[in-house]
């Protein structure tokens, strides 16, 4: 009597399937956070540009990063500790502002309104500034995605192994 014996092996893995399906997510995910992002300064005069980046490489993980370098966006995003003097930026000028404006924008809120500037016009040669009440956007707008973000990579893992000739259970 003949024994043999023949080893049953897997197909091999098709990385560059998971990859591709695990890529589009990431891009998916990063245009709806820059969407939102954009929402924040969507009424503002001069709208910061957002960039968008994402990665694959580990450790961290998988990572989308959206980005501005306008430091006003900075400002409102983070806050601004007071009080500060304000100054016009022309030697013997003058600023001219609204006192009982409404800001655009408001903390822990993804979007941007009208606000509005009030009836009167006020000019100063300084001001002091109280400082500006952080937002926060980026922690509401990274918040809000989390869970999405999960659930958008797991699927393309999914869908790039099954492209793959491979099942997840």
């Amino acid at each position: 009597m003949k024994i043999s014996a023949k080893p049953i092996l897997p197909k091999i893995m098709k990385v560059d399937e998971i990859r591709l399906e695990m890529l589009n997510a990431l891009r998916k995910s990063g245009r709806h956070i820059k969407k939102d992002f954009n929402a924040t300064t969507k009424t503002w005069k001069n709208k910061p540009e957002f960039e968008m980046a994402i990665s694959l490489k580990t450790p961290p993980g998988p990572s989308v990063s959206v980005t501005t370098e306008n430091e006003i966006y900075g400002y409102v995003d983070k806050g601004t500790k007071g009080p500060y003097e304000i100054r016009p930026k022309k030697p013997g000028g003058v600023l001219v502002f609204h006192p009982l404006s409404m800001p655009k924008t408001l903390p822990g809120i993804i979007g941007s309104g009208p606000g509005s500037t009030g009836a009167d016009t006020a000019f100063a040669k300084k001001v002091i500034h109280p400082g500006i009440k952080a937002r926060r956007f980026s922690k509401e707008i990274a918040k809000a995605h989390a869970p999405k973000f999960a659930r958008l990579l797991n699927e393309a893992l999914a869908k790039g192994i099954r492209k793959s000739g491979h099942s997840m259970k």
